[in-house]
């Protein structure tokens, strides 16, 4: 499968982004071409302008930057443009990754990069990747998660700067717990928000100590890009430009321990396949029209209403099954098989009457990892009916409980992952078609399921909104970034980054890591594999639409107002990853935010304190149920009883702060529900 950019049917308006997007990205052809300093964020030096010189070719073969234990040093430093080659593109590069570079499971099969060198570009929420011996993080002063800001100080260990406006970027630092051994842990830099799509930024690591105090020298393959000597020479070239031209103005003539560059990929080669499948899923309806659906069953209990059916969607797999790929056309984009279609399920919940407040209050929702449909029935949305409002599901296609089966087998041979990020592209399609169906005067108002025993409509017809929790909350935003069905979208313990920063810090990966494990035993090659599955993983997940859900929306879609829900301790959507994907969507944040002594992570950075007097943009909300603070680095909580337990599902179905939520997705106001004070409730405050 193929993404083309050049060729997309989306037209003239794409071609347009594209040419601003390569302007934007200027510099990424020649090593040497001007990039002047252009303000930027606190500590900004600047970029110095140097003399072009010639583009620095793929390698073909592991980076001479890095020497790690032998077999594993490919694909390091990452992200790293030595795994780029020159192309007609936005950024002006494609990844060039070839399977000798890429880790092979137990029986020799090397990861396929095939789907990843169709992108011009590296993931947005790129773990930046490197290998020192002995590297002490504390004896450097390189900063934790608790400590953001400290990224920025001037005298730095570690700088990511973007190229274009010299900008640093905040980030924090760990080594990988997933591996006990301290003389083989890789460095993780996790940049702090999403890096800008097509722009390209360096890394210099400069200063390190290790874990005896003693300084670390410069690397042997930066000592040789100096004097002339590094093989093969044009990385030499490139690297010493690099060092002595482009960053002379950060390093002022001193030598880093080691310096590199990597390339973000453009808008289109990340969303490009799910706005296409979109535009031409909605030509298929006439203007403001339903797909046809069924409904299968209508059960009242309680006063509660429950209606199931399914509805025909748009077929762009091969085959309507849980194992199939996309279909392409001759331009490697996405298009719809003929006249086959998903037959997507549905399951709505609301009130069986009409409330005093009239109709009720229509959300399309999003349920958690591998779950399915059926959670909006559970007691995650109970509370919200009684509070009149109404929830319609449909299966995450890709990662819900149908998948299971085919996400195992994808740990065992990680080139299988596109097959999944296709399905969850499809999953897109439904859920949207899921919005019109809300939406549309000829969509379930027609139907007698949806109506009072006196033929009332019982929701609000084209007042959808969104509601997702976890996954929910992490592939809502995606969807919700693409989707002109709703505007007010509420995330609770959402994030960004599945593979790169949320698996190995939730204890729902345990299990499934036990596959990964047996397949991959090197814990190299398991952190190699999970960011080129990121790469692909971007297509189905906020890390890849982020940047474009309350802002700089894509061309003919509606920017979103949204609000997240966070719990402190989280063990399952790790709080680091509720606060990139905060600070990459500009959230203000509720205060005063709950502390607790150093606590183990900074939300607060970077965001803007909240004003609850009027409509937000993005608005993120901190609780603390009283729960232990997460591990500083990429390990999972222990789960314990008390103040250890788990406070992911901590006050969902909470009336007040269901009021809270459903005012939000009403006004676009997030009331104050916790009295000018820190969010806190009591341990296990759930009913979900």
């Amino acid at each position: 499968m193929r993404y083309t950019p050049q060729k997309s049917a989306l037209g003239l308006r794409w071609r347009r982004r594209l040419r601003r997007a390569a302007v934007m990205a200027g510099g990424v052809l020649a090593v040497g071409i001007a990039v002047a300093a252009c303000g930027g964020g606190p500590s900004t030096p600047g970029v110095a302008t140097g003399s072009a010189t010639t583009f620095n070719p793929a390698s073909h073969g592991c980076d001479v930057l890095v020497s790690a234990p032998v077999g594993h040093d490919c694909l390091l430093p990452w992200p790293n443009n030595a795994f780029t080659e020159k192309s007609n593109t936005a950024t002006g590069l494609k990844l060039d990754i070839t399977s000798a570079e890429t880790p092979a499971n137990v029986s020799g099969a090397h990861i396929s990069p095939t789907y990843q060198d169709q992108g011009d570009g590296f993931s947005p929420g790129s773990v930046i990747m490197t290998y020192i011996p002995y590297l002490s993080l504390a004896n450097s002063g390189i900063v934790d998660s608790t400590d953001i800001a400290g990224s920025l100080t001037t005298n730095s260990p570690i700088v990511i700067v973007n190229m274009k406006t010299g900008a640093h970027v905040p980030y924090f630092a760990e080594l990988d717990a997933q591996n006990p051994n301290p003389a083989s842990q890789l460095l993780l830099v996790r940049p702090a928000y999403a890096l800008t799509e097509g722009q390209r930024y360096a890394v210099v690591l400069r200063n390190l100590k290790n874990t005896s105090n003693g300084e670390i020298a410069p690397a042997a393959s930066t000592v040789a890009a100096l004097t002339g000597t590094l093989k093969p020479a044009s990385r030499g070239v490139y690297i010493k430009n690099l060092i002595r031209v482009q960053l002379h103005s950060l390093l002022g003539g001193t030598t880093p321990y080691m310096a590199w560059d990597f390339t973000v990929a453009s808008e289109f080669s990340i969303a490009g396949p799910a706005l296409t499948m979109r535009d031409q899923a909605y030509k298929t309806l006439k203007k403001n029209a339903a797909p046809p659906f069924t409904v299968s069953s209508v059960t009242t209990s309680a006063g509660v209403r429950t209606v199931q059916g399914t509805f025909q969607v748009p077929l762009f797999l091969k085959s309507a099954t849980n194992s199939s790929w996309m279909k392409v056309n001759k331009a490697g984009l996405p298009e719809i098989n003929g006249k086959r279609t998903w037959p997507a399920n549905f399951i709505c919940v609301m009130p069986s009457t009409i409330q005093s407040g009239g109709p009720a209050l229509p959300a399309v929702y999003g349920h958690g990892l591998l779950g399915d449909a059926s959670e909006v029935e559970g007691l995650n949305f109970s509370d919200k009916v009684s509070e009149d409002m109404m929830g319609c599901a449909t299966d995450w296609l890709g990662l819900d409980s149908n998948d299971i089966s085919e996400v195992i087998g994808v740990l065992g041979n990680l080139s299988d992952f596109q097959m999944l990020s296709d399905q969850m592209l499809q999953g897109f399609v439904n859920f949207q078609f899921l919005g019109r169906l809300i939406n549309s005067p000829d969509g379930f108002a027609t139907s007698g399921a949806f109506k009072d025993g006196s033929g009332h409509v019982l929701f609000q017809v084209g007042k959808c909104t969104y509601v997702g929790y976890s996954q929910g909350g992490i592939m809502g935003a995606a969807v919700s970034a693409i989707s002109n069905e709703w505007t007010r979208v509420f995330l609770g313990q959402g994030g960004m980054d599945y593979g790169g920063l949320l698996l190995q810090r939730s204890v729902d990966w345990t299990e499934y890591q036990a596959f990964l494990n047996k397949a991959y035993p090197n814990l190299y090659d398991q952190q190699i594999g999970l960011q080129l599955v990121q790469l692909l993983w971007d297509r189905g997940e906020a890390d890849g639409y982020a940047q474009h859900l309350t802002s700089d929306p894509y061309p003919g879609t509606k920017v979103k107002q949204v609000f997240l829900i966070e719990n402190y301790g989280d063990h399952q959507v790790a709080n680091v990853g509720t606060g990139m994907l905060a600070r990459t969507i500009g959230a203000a944040e509720y205060a005063p935010a709950f502390t607790r002594g150093s606590g183990s992570f900074n939300t607060s950075y970077g965001l803007g304190i909240l004003n609850q007097s009027k409509p937000v943009k993005a608005a993120l909300e901190l609780w603390d149920f009283g729960t232990l603070a997460p591990p500083t680095d990429n390990l999972a909580p222990i789960n314990g009883s008390g103040d250890g337990a788990d406070p992911h599902s901590y006050g969902r179905g909470v009336p007040l702060i269901d009021s809270q939520i459903i005012a939000f997705l009403k006004t676009g106001i997030v009331r104050d529900v916790c009295g000018h004070t820190a969010c806190q409730a009591t341990i296990g405050t759930s009913k979900g």
